[in-house]
C-alpha cells in the first residue's frame, strides 16, 4: 500500500469536510422538504431513503476528515499522535461516506422528477445518471 504523505491528507480532509458539510446540509434540506411536503408514494419513500442515506454517510465523511485533520495537525503533541492504521482507517471513512453520500444525494435527486411527471422523471434520471458515471470516471482516473 503507498504510503499517505500527511501533508496531502491533511489538505484533503480539510477541502473534504468543506464540501461534506455543505452537501450534508443539502442532502437534509431535501430530506425534510420532501417528508414535510410530500405524500406516502413510492418515489417519495426512495427518496427520504436516499437522502437520508446521503446526509449521513456525508456526516460520517464530515466527522473522519475533522478528526483526521486533527490527527495530522503538526502541532498536534507526540502523545496524541494516531498510527498508520487509524490514519488509514479515518482516511477510508472520509472517502468512502464522501463517495456513498454523494452517489445517495445524486440518486435522490434524480428521484425527484418522478414526483412530477413521468417525462421529467426520465429526465432527471437521465442526468442522474450521467452525472454519476462523470463522478465515478474524475473519482477513478482524476
Amino acid at each position: 500500500m503507498p504510503e499517505l504523505k500527511s501533508t496531502y491528507a491533511l489538505a484533503a480532509a480539510e477541502q473534504m469536510s468543506l464540501v461534506g458539510v455543505f452537501l450534508g446540509g443539502v442532502s437534509v434540506t431535501i430530506l425534510v422538504t420532501i417528508v414535510v411536503f410530500s405524500s406516502s408514494s413510492k418515489s417519495v419513500n426512495w427518496i427520504v431513503g436516499t437522502s437520508a442515506l446521503a446526509a449521513c454517510s456525508l456526516l460520517t465523511s464530515v466527522i473522519a476528515s475533522l478528526r483526521l485533520s486533527v490527527a495530522l495537525h503538526p502541532d498536534l503533541p507526540e502523545a496524541f499522535m494516531a498510527d498508520s492504521s487509524q490514519i488509514w482507517m479515518l482516511w477510508s471513512t472520509m472517502i468512502i461516506g464522501y463517495g456513498v453520500g454523494v452517489m445517495s444525494l445524486i440518486t435522490s435527486i434524480g428521484l425527484s422528477g418522478w414526483l412530477k411527471s413521468r417525462n421529467t422523471g426520465w429526465l432527471t434520471s437521465a442526468i442522474a445518471g450521467t452525472t454519476m458515471m462523470f463522478f465515478v470516471f474524475t473519482s477513478i482516473f482524476g
